[in-house]
């Protein structure tokens, strides 16, 4: 395919930024694109298994919390930790989450069911300050590994970078630019490097979890290569 062709096709301010950090070249636009996708593509895949895999320890950690295997929909009774007044500034939102996806699942409704249906952003913010204080300040003892001094507040923020990182790919945008739409990669490595350390810290080793399907370092290599 033409680059015209392919500018026609994806559109010339979404083509445009690549032909930019490239100076103009245009096989070098081309190829910076399919190296954003594949790179896009790699960290999907892993941030599916690592959302799926930290849902499912946050389940854990609050069914034996609250001894309780329905504590999703339990905790948003009156009493329940989704209804502490502490939420009142924000709307009770984790409340209205919770009750708003049992009523789509309707006669689907389960447990494991709603664990699977709320959002990764949900899951992040179980770490946000009220929620761990409501759910009794011990979430972050899911992570097994975790080096002595960890806070809530620093596995939250990393989270919270990792969740941005996946809305981005959720949502088509580039992992290879700066501001300025030029060549830069060091963020989506951070980012990436946090995914990586919460995974060891939940006590597995990343490279059988992921069933050695990463290679996101070898494609961030290949798109700094694009910068000479």
């Amino acid at each position: 395919m033409t680059y015209p062709d392919f500018e026609r096709a994806l559109s010339k301010p979404r083509i445009g930024r690549f032909l930019l950090a490239v100076n103009g070249d245009y096989n070098k636009a081309i190829q910076l694109y399919k190296l954003n996708i594949q790179l896009s593509q790699t960290l999907y895949g892993l941030l599916s298994i690592f959302e799926v895999t930290l849902r499912n320890n946050i389940d854990q950690h609050y069914r034996q919390h609250f001894n309780d295997n329905e504590w999703l929909k339990n905790q948003c009774g009156q009493s329940g930790m989704f209804s502490h007044p502490s939420f009142a500034k924000y709307g009770f939102e984790s409340r209205t989450k919770v009750l708003t996806t049992i009523a789509q699942l309707g006669k689907r409704y389960n447990h494991d069911r709603l664990v699977a249906e709320l959002s990764f952003g949900f899951w992040t913010y179980m770490f946000a300050p009220i929620q761990f204080r409501v759910g009794g300040q011990g979430l972050h003892k899911i992570f097994l590994n975790r080096p002595k001094g960890t806070t809530q507040k620093l596995i939250f923020n990393e989270l919270d970078e990792i969740r941005k990182l996946r809305n981005r790919i959720a949502h088509h945008e580039p992992l290879c630019f700066d501001k300025q739409h030029q060549i830069f990669t060091d963020h989506t490595m951070t980012t990436y490097s946090f995914i990586i350390k919460q995974v060891d810290w939940l006590g597995y080793e990343h490279n059988e979890l992921y069933l050695e399907l990463d290679n996101t370092t070898e494609i961030i290599t290949a798109i700094d290569g694009q910068k000479k």
